[in-house]
């Protein structure tokens, strides 16, 4: 005769087995596992066991024996191992329903992230801040890890997105729930940003330039006390670089070839790249 698993502790005398209900049982005890032989201690002083103040310590599980009494069923073989089937199979149906709903959940997190049924999002690569605007109108949307991105690639953007699968980027628990990985923002930002060769820059002569063909490559900016400070950044036909510092929004779009004059205010060098630094800009 067998037991459930849950008496496998408790001990019992099989010979003293009675007929309840055409099923046999028996009785069974087993040490109590909340208190110390009866008293249900808070502690120890002196090397002596501390009784709960309520009740003087007496444990309610065990009624202050130190003892639990239990009548359990006794199984023959049988009708165990149809009990251990019974039990494998509910457990099999509750494991595939968490499998369904964990999925559902991932194809959720997957969806409202902005990744498609296939599981790839599509990021637009290079610098992104002064088209923000249009990307939001053409249906990309920004996260810090995936920056702008979204799960279809509109018409006009085939060569301007990088695809992404989520598991480059995403790993799901066991509940469907997504957690970025380790290091998954730096991988977006150098697929996204590839290290330039820098151009070989020499400082310009003189005190100003006048009338020089540059082409706008590149514009950000800062918030200082006195507002927001536009950087644009130049480039001459001979790959010198030139900065200008200007609170001014001129008319100007990236790539756009036109001719500038101004004062030389400096000549500086970031990152090993010399700078020419411009005021008083004029475009024309």
């Amino acid at each position: 005769m067998r037991v459930a698993k849950s008496y496998s502790n408790y001990e019992y005398d099989e010979t003293k087995a009675y007929e309840k209900g055409g099923k046999l049982y028996v009785h069974a005890i087993c040490k109590c596992d909340r208190c110390t032989k009866g008293i249900f201690a808070v502690g120890v002083e002196n090397g002596k066991i501390k009784p709960h103040p309520y009740a003087g310590g007496v444990c309610f599980k065990c009624g202050g024996t130190g003892v639990i009494h239990k009548e359990i069923r006794l199984y023959t073989e049988s009708e165990y191992n149809a009990m251990q089937r019974a039990k494998d199979r509910a457990r099999e149906k509750k494991d595939a329903e968490m499998r369904v709903d964990a999925e559902r959940k991932q194809a959720e997190w997957l969806r409202r992230n902005g990744f498609n049924a296939e599981g790839y999002t599509y990021i637009v690569k290079g610098e992104t801040y002064s088209i923000k605007d249009k990307l939001k109108d053409d249906g990309f949307k920004f996260d810090p890890v995936f920056m702008w991105h979204q799960s279809q690639v509109p018409a006009g953007y085939e060569d301007k997105v990088i695809a992404f699968h989520c598991n480059d980027l995403v790993e799901f628990s066991a509940w469907g729930d997504g957690h970025y990985l380790t290091g998954a923002k730096e991988k977006v930002r150098k697929a996204v940003n590839p290290p330039e060769e820098q151009p070989k820059s020499e400082w310009l002569e003189g005190d100003k330039v006048t009338n020089l063909c540059v082409t706008f490559v590149k514009k950000n900016g800062f918030q200082g006390r006195f507002g927001w400070t536009n950087i644009f950044t130049f480039q001459d036909e001979n790959d010198n670089v030139l900065i200008w510092f200007t609170a001014t929004e001129p008319d100007i779009k990236l790539g756009d070839n036109f001719f500038i004059s101004g004062n030389i205010k400096d000549r500086t060098e970031y990152k090993g790249l010399k700078q020419t630094i411009l005021t008083r800009v004029k475009i024309s």
